[in-house]
């Protein structure tokens, strides 16, 4: 969980009592994966993925992270192996090469 130091002033504080959970973040970000994308698939990007997480979380009631903190957690669930990349690629909102990832088996 985000903290503050005991010498940060209130308004950081405020911020990190506000934070969202990183580790429940990743959990509900690889159930979507699993869904949406299982290993095998041609996967799905990150700009594609926001939405759908965000559709959720509204859904449930859960903090919205930033699309760049979700690809954080995205990267990290690569790290840890529960993320991969299909090998395809789609293309960002800007029309940029980007990688598809699915779930690793």
């Amino acid at each position: 969980m985000p903290a503050a130091r005991s010498t940060d002033p209130d308004t950081s504080h405020a911020a990190a009592r506000s934070a969202h959970n990183p580790t429940e973040v990743q959990k509900r970000l690889l159930s979507i994966i699993r869904r949406v994308a299982p290993s095998g698939s041609d996967g799905i990007t990150d700009d594609e993925l926001y939405p759908m997480y965000v559709a959720d979380a509204l859904t449930a009631g859960w903090v919205v992270p930033t699309p760049q903190s979700l690809r954080s957690r995205r990267s990290e669930l690569v790290r840890a192996g529960a993320v991969r990349h299909s090998g395809k690629y789609g293309r960002t909102v800007s029309g940029r090469k980007s990688r598809r990832w699915v779930a690793s088996s």
